[in-house]
């Protein structure tokens, strides 16, 4: 909601600019008089504006040839801004970007050129380009200051600080804020945003009684200048503060304010208004007075096309809705809320992606600033000198001997400014080759080390070599001790690089979690291997960062030139090759490039691209198997199992391409057809019998997997309660939180949670607890050796069993092949049973089930076995 007061005050106040050509008649054109009325309307009826903007634009093409030319361009500015801010970004694009070179030809350097530029960022802000958008910014602060346009150049910092709010980099937001203020600080227009957005960025930090002393003071000046729109706004941030710390009465008087305000002239900001009641309501447990104000602050919105400022509201909505059991209103805005989650962290992700790509931090800001001082000095030099010759023209003596001082003089400047400049440059330089984070060579100067490397190589008739390695676990320490240890922790892995790599290898870091090092000489493979032992040595086990205990390891790839390859691009590709494979076969581990991983990888990337293909093409399908209560034998459900059948190799198993289609991140497609396949076949079934779906780590931790799943379900009309998801323990290796909060969500609206193929990973009691798991699923491994006599498996299988019982689960035993199997399981407890015995996967199910298995369905195992009837 904040950042839409940034934009109305920021634009609002940028437009309060007169034109250099109406500072020559003594009265207003009717051009500028038109220019004067688009710029009036501009905050309040935009529309408006962009019909007056479009006159003035015709008005300017009647006008004399030497003057139309930056009148269009005005014209057009205006246009653009009016169309952005209604919502046309794309509309605008044009036109701005016609007006800025139309400036750029006839007035370079202008106020006009600056605004305009101003425009196109944020232009190219809303259209994701913020990588676009920086270097405009930065160029239209230095036309500002050239301009002394203080002011301008505040409004401009203020942007560059709803960048940064946008990355959810919220420290810097207040520093930019704060050098907003600095700059500029006698506009209140100004001094309201930077209130309101260090409000912001304090209650998103969770300091809401500092935000709530932000917006107080925003609140003060937006009562000076007498706007409701801004009051009723701020007035709703200012309660969401308070609401924050638990003081519900001082809140609810907060949002009545606001209401009594929004109906006397902002009546488009009381939505948001009710819906901060409806969160107070919520919070003081009085769910009919929530329900109500759910009511009036969704009345005539879309919950599919919702906007941003919706997103906590529709938190709210599906709580009030879960509480009093309607599920499916609940469903629908647990759906818009996902959805406008997943654009926030979406943009958050892009928009640090692109300031890290921009590299507009602090330290950059310094060098360019050097180097512009640099040659403002070198400018201010020649002045003085043209100035020193002016005055002394008539004393003739004077002026030799003060040119020949003014020359010395000189000499000695311009030596010291030129190597000012060169220590400016090399700074730069040095900024562009190497990691801002830790000091290493960047993935730029990567290519160029090992390029070099194979060049010296060849001409030497030596070997070089390449190591990737890759940390393990890191994410892990980003998601749950945050970025701040996660950024520590790199610079000190680097510095173990650097003590392992001593001063004759490179070290390099790629990007996130990914480091190399370049060995431009290497004697034998041994010093490979003694090379990448220490390495593994210094970076797996526990670090130490701020007295805080990480644990994590590292996996390398290595590849030798030109033995491998003589380019920089295939070499680092056959490196990758070995990385991948000792990832796959074990982790922590130093694997050198062999020929078969390239036809491995060759083998993959065929499969992959058939694998593209083969869901548009209808070679996947989906099978079902039965799963049988353990005592009455009766179906009381199945499972989904994806099918491939290659239209050339004939049926693949899901072992082979199911983990293609998770490193192809082609899973998410897949998973969501299935669940709607699924869900539909399911609908046809009685209703006592459940569905079975299985569901991929990277579905639970992408993010959208309740909204497919709400989509599957509103779309087949299969009730919540019927459907099943199965996990096996690898979900719960990363992202902590977030999958936890993933499955909490699944589970509040009724769908239950199996836990598959448990005992044979990590086997962890705690992930039991976490998820409220409604079955257990004994791995077809412990079955067979049970049924064998094993006395650790049966011991393991009593162990499961017993603890299922205890929390008030159901345990599974797959795999069941032969009667024996059954009875082995059904003694030891097993409440459900699953396997051949009972029936193949098959791709129909008959709506009707029928309670028990048929003969003609059970596979034939042996002659003893078949004389028995089952189900």
């Amino acid at each position: 909601m904040g950042r839409k007061i940034i934009a109305a005050l920021l634009l609002g106040s940028a437009l309060n600019i007169p034109l250099a050509s109406a500072q020559t008649e003594p009265r207003p054109s009717a051009f500028e008089a038109q220019i004067a009325d688009t710029k009036s309307a501009m905050m309040s009826n935009p529309g408006d504006a962009l019909k007056s903007a479009r006159k003035a634009a015709l008005i300017a093409n009647a006008m004399p040839k030497t003057e139309s030319a930056l009148a269009i361009a005005t014209s057009q500015w205006l246009e653009g801004e009016a169309l952005t801010r209604l919502n046309k970004p794309k509309q605008a694009m044009p036109v701005i970007a016609s007006a800025l070179k139309t400036v750029k030809r006839v007035a370079p350097g202008s106020k006009l050129n600056a605004d305009l530029l101003k425009s196109s960022s944020a232009i190219a802000i809303q259209t994701g380009r913020v990588e676009q958008a920086l270097p405009m910014l930065y160029d239209a602060y230095r036309i500002y200051g050239e301009l002394d346009e203080k002011r301008s150049q505040a409004i401009i910092l203020h942007n560059i600080g709803s960048i940064y709010y946008e990355a959810r980099d919220y420290p810097r937001v207040l520093d930019y804020y704060d050098q907003a203020k600095s700059v500029y600080a006698d506009d209140p227009a100004l001094n309201l945003s930077s209130y309101n957005n260090r409000g912001n960025a304090l209650r998103d930090m969770g300091q809401f009684g500092e935000a709530e002393k932000e917006y107080a003071k925003a609140l003060d000046v937006a009562k000076e200048m007498d706007s409701p729109l801004l009051q009723t706004r701020i007035l709703t941030n200012l309660a969401f503060a308070q609401y924050a710390q638990g003081d519900l009465a001082k809140a609810e008087k907060t949002t009545l304010s606001g209401l009594n305000i929004a109906q006397s002239g902002a009546t488009d900001w009381e939505p948001f208004l009710w819906g901060t009641r409806a969160q107070i309501a919520l919070a003081g447990n009085r769910l009919s007075e929530a329900e109500n104000f759910v009511g009036k602050a969704f009345r005539g919105v879309d919950l599919q096309s919702s906007t941003m400022s919706y997103r906590d509201y529709h938190s709210t909505a599906f709580q009030v809705f879960s509480a009093l059991g309607r599920y499916k209103e609940a469903l629908q805005h647990l759906s818009a809320f996902k959805r406008l989650d997943d654009t926030g962290r979406e943009l958050a992700a892009s928009t640090n992606s692109a300031l890290l790509a921009a590299q507009f931090d602090d330290a950059n800001r310094e060098l360019e600033i050097s180097k512009l001082e640099a040659k403002q000095a070198q400018r201010d030099l020649m002045l003085a000198q043209s100035q020193t010759i002016l005055r002394y023209t008539s004393l003739v003596l004077v002026v030799a001997f003060a040119v020949i001082g003014a020359l010395f003089f000189a000499v000695v400047s311009i030596r010291r400014r030129r190597k000012a400049v060169s220590a400016a440059n090399a700074k730069l330089s040095h900024a562009a080759r190497h990691d801002l984070l830790t000091g290493l060579a960047n993935r730029r100067y990567f290519r160029d080390l090992l390029s070099d490397a194979l060049a010296s190589a060849h001409e030497n008739s030596d070997r070089c070599a390449v190591m990737l390695i890759d940390l393990d676990r890191f994410k892990t320490v980003n998601d749950t001790l945050g970025h701040n240890i996660g950024d520590q922790l790199l610079c000190h892995i680097a510095e173990h690089l650097k003590q392992a790599a001593g001063d004759t290898v490179h070290a390099v870091r790629l990007g996130g979690d990914e480091f190399a090092l370049v060995i431009p000489h290497i004697e034998s493979d041994r010093e490979i291997e003694e090379l990448g032992q220490k390495v593994i040595e210094k970076l797996c086990g526990t670090h130490s960062i701020n007295g805080t205990s990480v644990n994590i390891g590292a996996t390398i790839g290595v590849a030798v030139g030109p033995q491998d390859s003589d380019d920089v691009q295939t070499l680092t590709r056959c490196a990758d090759l070995a990385l991948y494979h000792g990832k796959e076969s074990g982790r922590g581990q130093c694997v050198r490039y062999k020929q078969f991983m390239q036809i491995e990888a060759d083998e993959r990337h065929i499969l992959e691209n058939d694998l593209r293909g083969a869901l548009e093409n209808g070679d996947l399908s989906v099978a079902y198997q039965s799963i049988v209560d353990a005592n009455s034998e009766q179906v009381i459900g199945y499972e989904a199992l994806l099918r491939w059948n290659h239209p050339t190799r004939g049926e693949i198993s899901p072992a082979v391409f199911i983990p293609i289609a998770e490193e192809a991140r082609l899973i998410g497609n897949i998973g969501n057809w299935v669940l709607r396949t699924a869900c539909a076949q399911a609908k046809t079934w009685p209703d006592h019998v459940r569905l079975s779906v299985n569901v991929s780590a990277l579905q639970v931790e992408g993010g959208g997997l309740a909204n497919s799943i709400i989509g599957a379900l509103a779309a087949s009309g299969l009730s919540p309660e019927r459907l099943e998801l199965e996990v096996t323990e690898s979900v719960f290796l990363d992202n902590h939180e977030k999958t936890d909060a993933t499955l909490e969500n699944l589970r509040s609206l009724g769908i239950n949670l199996v836990l598959d193929d448990f005992g044979t990973g990590y086997s962890s009691l705690g992930y039991l607890r976490r998820a409220s798991f409604s079955t257990i699923k004994i791995d077809r491994g412990f079955v067979k050796s049970a049924t064998r006599g094993s006395t650790e498996s049966l011991a393991i299988i009593r162990a499961i069993v017993t603890m299922a019982e205890e929390l008030g689960m159901k345990t599974t035993a797959e795999g069941i092949e032969s009667i024996r199997e059954m009875d082995v399981m059904r003694d030891l407890g097993c409440t459900q049973l699953q396997g051949y015995l009972f029936s193949r996967p098959t791709e129909t199910v008959s709506g009707r089930v029928d309670n028990r298995v048929s003969v003609a369905d059970i596979v034939p195992f042996s002659n003893t076995e078949l004389k028995r009837q089952v189900g």
